[in-house]
């Protein structure tokens, strides 16, 4: 039976803190165009972290590449959709229904929890690992694609005043 070690508390750490920093877009307050990427470096690290800790065996880097661009699509469009109040003032926005963000996350804090489960029941459940990791960077591609998208739209949004 595989035993948790340091990178599975590092991934975990990372997941929390993606959630953490996403808190304050979601509950529609205004921030800086900087920190729409403030979650996006602890994403990515969980959903590499999560790839490199699959036995070579098991490990589908190409499932989890189909995550990550999949995801990234998503992410795209939905920065595109999203309702986006820019201040060019004080240089801050508001993302009033931003709440998608940290559903992402906690969707990707939930698959990794799945694929930590997978790894320590071992050969038993073949294609949670891998499924749980292409969802993991899927959920990181959509952080992703939608923070890129909303900070390109930043660049010639209309002005807003924020109070």
């Amino acid at each position: 039976m595989p035993t948790p070690n340091i990178l599975h508390l590092i991934a975990a750490l990372a997941a929390g803190a993606t959630i953490y920093l996403l808190q304050r877009e979601a509950r529609g307050r205004s921030l800086s165009p900087g920190q729409l990427f403030a979650g996006l470096p602890f994403a990515l690290v969980t959903a590499l972290l999560l790839l490199a800790m699959q036995s070579p065996a098991d490990r589908q880097p190409v499932l989890w590449l189909a995550g990550l661009a999949g995801g990234t699509a998503a992410g795209v469009i939905r920065g595109l959709f999203l309702t986006l109040q820019l201040d060019r003032m004080y240089s801050r926005l508001r993302l009033p229904n931003g709440r998608d963000g940290l559903w992402a996350a906690c969707g990707m804090a939930a698959f990794l929890v799945a694929a930590f489960a997978a790894a320590l029941a071992g050969p038993a459940i073949p294609f949670v690992e891998p499924g749980a990791t292409g969802a993991v960077a899927a959920c990181a591609g959509y952080l992703v694609g939608r923070a890129g998208t909303l900070w390109r739209r930043s660049l010639t949004a209309p002005h807003s005043t924020l109070h």
